[in-house]
């Protein structure tokens, strides 16, 4: 049904009579350019398909929630050869932004008195999810509105896409003034789930001096393979538009012939950049092995970042998946690494090694630079192709050592009584504040962790040829611990002597001479493609749970737990991911975490645990429910078992002048009060435990291991007395912990992101979301702010110096008689470490 015109302050009527005296011709379809809001069913020639599909910035002008569905910055330019005037571009528009856009568009038209023209914008503004996009715009019009009969309007747009086969859109525009509203819905589906092939149809509804319909119209879309794109599009007034495209990565062009009852008629062209579709790749084939992507990782690897401020930060996550989008890549033929100023973690640095020994497996060259380097970032460089050192650099790698600061004779000066509750043989975590010095079976797990790491830094620089044998290897650090570049060169651990202008020449012998250079951010903001998906998106949710587990800090289980809680009831987050980096804790903190992750579980959702560089005692029980877990070799887990402690006043009133008395009522409760320490605020009681009071806690701590172990072996479906020979809080390395059935593999935090999206069947990286929580900081204050706005201090009112002993002692005295879950200081981050 043909689309009447609306009758408006005589206008259409005198140009109906001129036309029919002779006048002059108007053609039926520009006669529509005279509403006052410009009619949908001539506007929208200029789209391939409808407003809610795949028409970008071009279909922004019709529903502004495009601008939220775009996720790159999109301009277009569009024209007709409907022209009034000879040799003269008439009808053109422009259209650009995301999120917030801007659309231009000129018309001119044969009038009366001669010719008139009108210049029409919109700024619009969208947004939205995965599934569901809103948006609004104003549109105005310039110098010859008059003419045109032209309305301020304003636009509200919705793109809902419930799933990966369907969208459909809304947009309504009232007229400012007059009263004049119009409306458009469209739909479209893709039956294969994705791109290639597009079913599409729109109906449009004008309410002015009378209710009018515009035409139905429909049709179909296909893009065979990426570049290439054709479209038909069908009006039941028996107009036809036919469109032919090609897209060359990130410009587009096309063509759009109509013809009405089998006659041509105008021509629609466009120029995109930008388009948000994927185009033929002429710079993969172009430029292929061409890039070298340059890493500078001075700093410190932290799992995140401040926004600002924080520029000694390498975040861990970003840099591993910019790394495997380069691996991806088919233009990247290399990596450069500088590794002056590293501050290496032996955990991380596998993390990154691993990608560069990935790369190297796809083909791909990797350069290292290094000055002054132990053995942890010699672990990381051993990997490179070619190392080049700087000439006044020195590698210092010793061996491995493991010590321990004992404070028991620092408390009897001070007049603190404690009392070690240890029930399991490796549980040593108390043992610097019960003894002078190792216990035997504390030096048996420690020499064992020792050695382990010896052996995966040794067997790494020897597999990848940077020692003759691994006799040479031993031979090297137990005879030349302080090597120079010089000797270094000699042995062939490194390839050259040189500054970091020297790695790009080395490159090109490499690869090719006329090798491009440019940052790994860059190369993805150049090569990234758009993601054509849609429906909800499929979201892999990361937790970190770093640091000690407590309630409102470290793991923060409180928080935690509610966040995980989040997780299990949305329906977008499919998989979580649980960085576990923490020596353990209060027991309470970290079941809550653990109780979450059974009841994400048990609803369906996969949790894969990535052990970072410590996982160990309530490290480890937050671990051990998940169905995958993915360990280090330099991890520190396991460390199955309970410890605690009593501290009493043996003296320490007496030397600083303070006594306490109390009346009470029941046999121990005595044992929660006591000397209140100044400043400190907390309560030192003023005995030690009986016989009776001691079995009690015997008792607690007996229940508590047995549910630890029970629980092990349920999670990790191993027998519960096979959990009990490996358990006696003793700890293990990832390698060990992988045989013992404690963790599941090697793989780090990119790995178990991967991990994740194998499991729930997601197709690729590109087709899911990663979330991270907590969200990074906005800035860091500096370090003197830092301390007053956190309360820290550097050291205790005791005197102590701030160290995880002391920490633990404050644990203990503030929640007396209260197990924990705890790992020995000895094996904290940082502390069993190559060359440490």
């Amino acid at each position: 049904m043909k689309r009447a015109r609306r009758q408006r302050l005589g206008v259409p009527a005198l140009v109906a009579a001129l036309a029919a005296a002779g006048v002059f011709v108007f053609p039926g379809p520009r006669a529509l350019a005279w509403e006052g809001l410009a009619p949908y069913s001539e506007e929208s020639s200029i789209l391939a398909t409808t407003p809610s599909t795949d028409d970008g910035a071009i279909g922004a002008i019709f529903n502004p929630a495009q601008w939220g569905v775009l996720e790159r910055g999109e301009m277009s330019f569009f024209w007709s050869d409907e022209n009034v005037r000879p040799n003269h571009m008439d009808n053109w528009g422009l259209s650009f932004g995301e999120g917030l856009g801007v659309s231009v568009r000129r018309r001119d038209a044969r009038t009366p008195e001669g010719f008139a023209d009108v210049t029409d914008w919109q700024i619009g503004m969208g947004s939205g999810t995965g599934d569901t996009y809103g948006g609004f715009a104003f549109g105005f019009s310039g110098p010859g509105k008059a003419a045109f009969q032209r309305e301020n309007f304003l636009s509200f747009g919705s793109i809902t896409r419930p799933a990966s086969w369907l969208t459909y859109g809304t947009d309504i525009r009232f007229a400012l003034s007059g009263g004049d509203i119009d409306g458009v819905a469209d739909i479209g589906i893709r039956p294969l789930g994705d791109p290639r092939l597009l079913l599409f149809g729109d109906y449009s509804l004008s309410r002015g001096d009378r209710l009018d319909d515009g035409p139905l119209s429909g049709g179909v879309a296909i893009r065979p393979i990426p570049g290439l794109e054709a479209a038909a599009r069908w009006r039941e007034d028996d107009r036809v538009q036919v469109t032919f495209g090609i897209n060359l990565q990130r410009t587009a062009f096309r063509a759009a012939p109509q013809y009405t009852s089998g006659d041509l008629g105008s021509t629609n062209y466009a120029i995109r950049f930008n388009p948000p579709q994927r185009g033929f790749d002429l710079d993969g084939r172009l430029n292929r092995n061409r890039r070298w992507i340059e890493m500078g990782l001075k700093g410190h690897p932290v799992y995140q970042a401040y926004r600002f401020g924080d520029k000694e930060a390498v975040p861990l996550l970003p840099l591993l998946e910019r790394m495997q989008f380069a691996i991806d890549d088919p233009t990247v033929g290399g990596f450069i690494v500088d590794l002056s100023g590293y501050d290496a973690n032996a955990s991380m640095s596998f993390e990154i090694r691993t990608k560069l020994e990935q790369a190297r497996r796809r083909g791909k060259k990797v350069v290292v630079y290094v000055d002054r380097l132990g053995g942890a970032e010699y672990y990381l460089a051993s990997v490179a192709d070619r190392v080049i050192m700087d000439p006044r650099g020195m590698l210092v790698m010793p061996g491995v050592q493991v010590s321990r600061t004992y404070l028991k004779g620092t408390l009897e000066k001070l007049g603190l009584g404690f009392e070690e509750w240890r029930y399991h043989r490796y549980k040593s975590a108390l043992e610097a504040l019960s003894r002078t010095d190792m216990s035997p079976a504390d030096r048996e797990q420690n020499q064992a962790l020792v050695d382990a790491v010896y052996d995966e830094v040794a067997s790494a620089v020897v597999s990848a040829g940077r020692a003759v044998s691994r006799d040479a290897f031993d031979r090297v650090v137990d005879e030349e611990p302080l090597l120079t570049a010089k000797r270094l060169q000699e042995l062939r651990w490194v390839d050259a002597i040189g500054r970091g202008d020297d790695l790009r020449a080395a490159a090109k012998t490499l690869g090719r001479s006329r090798a491009q250079f440019l940052s790994a951010g860059t190369l993805e903001a150049l090569r990234r493609q758009p993601d054509e998906r849609w429906g909800p998106e499929p979201t892999v949710a990361v937790v970190y749970a770093t640091g000690v587990c407590a309630m409102d800090e470290g793991i923060k289980g409180r928080a935690t737990s509610k966040e995980l809680r989040k997780y299990r009831k949305d329906r977008r987050v499919k998989a979580v991911v649980i960085r576990a980096d923490s020596p353990g804790g209060d027991p309470l903190a970290s079941d809550l975490v653990a109780g979450e992750i059974r009841a994400l579980r048990k609803a369906g959702k996969t949790v894969i645990v990535s052990q970072g560089r410590v996982a160990a005692s309530a490290g480890y029980w937050i671990s051990m429910d998940a169905d995958t877990i993915l360990t280090t070799p330099f991890t520190v887990t396991g460390s199955i078992g309970v410890i605690g402690g009593w501290v009493w006043n043996k003296g320490f009133g007496d030397k600083h002048g303070m006594t306490s008395d109390h009346v009470q009522r029941g046999k121990s409760a005595d044992l929660m009060g006591g000397l209140r320490i100044p400043l400190l605020g907390a309560k030192l009681p003023e005995r030690n435990l009986t016989a009776s009071e001691r079995e009690q806690i015997r008792g607690l701590f007996t229940d508590l291991y047995d549910e630890f172990v029970t629980h092990v072996s349920s999670a990790r479906q191993i027998p519960e007395a096979r959990v009990r020979e490996i358990a006696e809080g003793r700890v293990y390395m990832g390698r060990e912990a992988i045989r013992l059935d404690l963790a599941d593999r090697l793989g780090g935090l990119d790995d178990a992101i991967e991990a994740a999206r194998i499991r729930e069947g997601i197709p690729s990286r590109e087709d899911m979301v990663v979330t991270q929580y907590p969200k990074p900081g906005l800035f860091r204050l500096p370090s003197f702010l830092a301390g007053m706005f956190d309360g820290r201090e550097e050291t205790m009112e005791t005197g102590l110096p701030v160290t995880y002993e002391t920490q633990v002692l404050q644990q203990l005295i503030d929640r007396p008689g209260e197990p924990l879950l705890l790992a020995p200081a000895t094996l904290l981050p940082g502390e069993v470490e190559a060359g440490r």
